[in-house]
């Protein structure tokens, strides 16, 4: 055998391996590929990885499950909706995604919807803060500013650092029309992060109906030192 014919062999023995390692590639590989993608934000290729998973496993409840979520992050929220609604008929324990359906039917405006899947994902785990937060906002959006205020009592039970809680209670506070109650949250902000605009805003917001404009013209005079736009257009409208 002369030196050509051999080098051809080598070379086809080589394909062959190549051939045969990525016919083993199962979806389970594709589905961590995805996984570790979507993690670094790469969203184009692990939903490249997750296709080629669901090529080969059509019923992969995972997979669509993190397609999903990808989806929820993109702001495809109907798209999401759908997928989970498959991974459901697939695996209806699959606890993780009531929440995730809960937020996307939020996104959405269906918010009675939201608020059944937020139920069910806080039976599964009753210390499960973010579904607490969220549902808090969905029922905010039905103007249940009392039960709002009540899921926020429990996200600050859980975690007593968790700042937007108190702004949120704070905010449905106010829309409820308990200003000395909306102006302590915002002060807890503050008293966190003394750079939450938003919260100087909401605060000079809540004293101005609570009819002590002296005190929400010098919040919004601190708000603008910070930088507000908005807190220097609403100074100019109310504080003259």
């Amino acid at each position: 055998m002369n030196s050509f014919n051999k080098i051809a062999i080598v070379l086809i023995v080589l394909f062959l391996g190549k051939v045969n390692t990525y016919a083993q590639i199962t979806y389970q590989d594709l589905y961590k590929s995805a996984l570790l993608n979507e993690s670094v934000g790469d969203y184009k290729l692990a939903l490249q990885d997750i296709d080629n998973a669901l090529n080969l496993n059509p019923q992969y409840d995972s997979a669509l499950f993190l397609q999903a979520t990808i989806y929820v992050k993109q702001g495809e929220f109907k798209l999401a909706i759908k997928l989970f609604d498959k991974v459901l008929k697939l695996n209806k324990d699959y606890q993780e995604v009531y929440y995730y359906r809960g937020v996307a039917k939020a996104q959405t405006e269906q918010y009675i919807d939201a608020i059944k899947d937020l139920n069910k994902a806080i039976a599964f785990d009753p210390n499960f803060l973010k579904a607490y937060y969220n549902r808090a906002l969905a029922k905010g959006r039905l103007d249940d500013f009392k039960g709002a205020v009540e899921d926020l009592n429990k996200v600050i039970e859980l975690d007593a650092t968790y700042i937007n809680a108190y702004y949120s209670r704070a905010f449905w506070n106010d829309m409820a029309g308990n200003y000395d109650q909306a102006i302590a949250d915002y002060q807890k902000v503050i008293g966190l992060d003394a750079s939450y605009k938003e919260a100087y805003i909401g605060m000079a917001t809540a004293m101005y109906q609570h009819g002590d404009k002296k005190a929400a013209c010098e919040t919004l005079s601190i708000a603008t030192e910070k930088g507000s736009v908005m807190a220097e257009e609403i100074k100019n409208k109310i504080c003259e």
